[in-house]
């Protein structure tokens, strides 16, 4: 039987990615999710841990967005790790008819950080969410806290 964080990191290869990512891979995608369970518990107050930490649906989306945002971050990076170490700065070529187009490195990268902002943005959204309607009070002050006779003004 698989552990909930191998299910999760199936889910996100299958699902986000159709099973084709060039660079992550399922047992990539569960370690960077087993690394930082740390960080959904600072973002969600809870205090999750181990290979089946008992995640719902909500910590789940959020979870996946937050894997998102750092995969399309980490993509941006070597995509400008090329436009460093490239010293061919060509981009077009024409000769006649023909025109041969490469990839702009730099384009590329901006678009992947464009992906990360996008996916910590819904992050972001589903913490407020989660942490807004998850809340419970710390303490009922007034008429509300009591029972009985004892109710203040009464």
């Amino acid at each position: 039987m698989a552990n909930e964080i191998g299910t999760l990191a199936s889910g996100i290869f299958v699902s986000e990615f159709d099973s084709n990512t060039g660079i992550a891979s399922i047992s990539s995608i569960s370690g960077w999710l087993q690394h930082n369970i740390g960080l959904l518990n600072t973002y969600l107050y809870s205090d999750f841990s181990g290979t089946d930490p008992g995640f719902e649906d909500e910590e789940n989306a959020i979870f996946t967005q937050l894997y998102l945002a750092e995969y399309y971050k980490k993509l941006s990076r070597n995509a400008l790790r090329g436009v460093v170490e490239d010293t061919n700065s060509l981009v077009e070529v024409t000769e006649g008819d023909t025109t041969v187009r490469f990839a702009n490195k730099g384009e590329i990268g901006k678009t992947y950080r464009g992906l990360s902002r996008d996916a910590y943005s819904e992050a972001e959204r589903l913490i407020h969410s989660y942490n807004m309607y998850e809340a419970k009070p710390r303490q009922v002050v007034g008429y509300e806290g009591t029972t009985g006779n004892n109710a203040i003004g009464y």
